[in-house]
């Protein structure tokens, strides 16, 4: 059984990598005792760094909209998919110039800022990410491509989404349908693996075991902490938590980051605390 938040030795942990949907807000709609939580421990001098799945928005997206809520951060404290893809595909196949996208303009725009050129003409990859226009001709092409020989590259595994009135269907929903049609594993990016997570562990500078991953998804969130060597914690406030005894579960489990408390004698910077 998992532990609850006041099992958490607070003075051990000197930072936070955190998903977004489901945790800080669902679609539109801030998760209000989220958002307070985040901007206590921002003031108490706890660095934190987002990781999200979803490739449909820039980092400066994601500051402007987090910005509304009343939490104010920097581009570089948010890792997104799309970037991150981006990257991968360039460091891993440095050869690769012409590459098919299914997904948002903000993973069009990074996989073209990475140096490729964006075609429907014989691509030598397919990156897919969320599409919310997705249609039959995009899968075609994909399916087409990949037969053919090119790179699968996926964003993320989400089958699923919360929204503000309900849920619905994630970027791994057509990933699946594409790779189940040709056969073909796809390399995913995004969480469950712990790209993104190392990525935040890079720019928080702490230790490993000294920062917690938090999440809404054990599927994806709990298990890229897991795989990054990060002690987690679920909220129940997002996707449904799913049954499957196969899937390492969580250390901590919390049905709101308000559970989450800062005491007093810990409201110093962890770097402040270990000098």
């Amino acid at each position: 059984m998992a532990n609850t938040a006041s099992d958490l030795n607070w003075a051990s942990i000197e930072g936070i990598i955190s998903d977004l949907d489901g945790v800080v807000y669902r679609g539109n709609a801030a998760i209000g005792e989220a958002i307070q939580a985040f901007k206590e421990w921002q003031a108490a001098g706890w660095p934190f760094c987002f990781v999200t799945n979803n490739s449909t928005h820039t980092p400066e997206e994601v500051v402007r909209k987090l910005e509304r809520f009343g939490l104010i951060i920097e581009p570089k404290d948010v890792v997104t998919s799309a970037v991150t893809a981006a990257e991968l595909a360039r460091t891993k196949y440095p050869d690769l110039r012409r590459v098919f996208v299914i997904g948002a303009p903000s993973l069009v725009d990074a996989v073209a800022g990475a140096g490729f050129e964006i075609t429907d003409r014989k691509p030598e990859a397919v990156v897919m990410g969320l599409d919310r226009q997705i249609t039959h001709e995009k899968m075609r092409i994909a399916v087409d491509a990949i037969l053919n020989g090119a790179v699968f590259i996926g964003t993320n595994p989400d089958l699923l989404l919360p929204t503000a009135g309900g849920f619905e269907p994630g970027a791994g929903a057509t990933i699946t349908a594409v790779a189940v049609a040709t056969q073909v594993k796809p390399l995913i990016v995004g969480k469950p693996e712990p790209h993104m997570i190392e990525t935040a562990l890079s720019r928080l500078g702490t230790a490993r075991s000294a920062t917690l991953m938090i999440g809404d998804q054990i599927p994806t969130d709990i298990q890229a902490g897991k795989r990054a060597g990060l002690p987690t914690v679920l909220v129940t406030t997002g996707v449904p938590p799913l049954k499957d005894p196969s899937l390492a579960p969580p250390d901590f489990v919390v049905s709101s980051l308000a559970e989450i408390k800062v005491l007093p004698a810990l409201a110093q910077s962890p770097r402040q605390r270990r000098a």
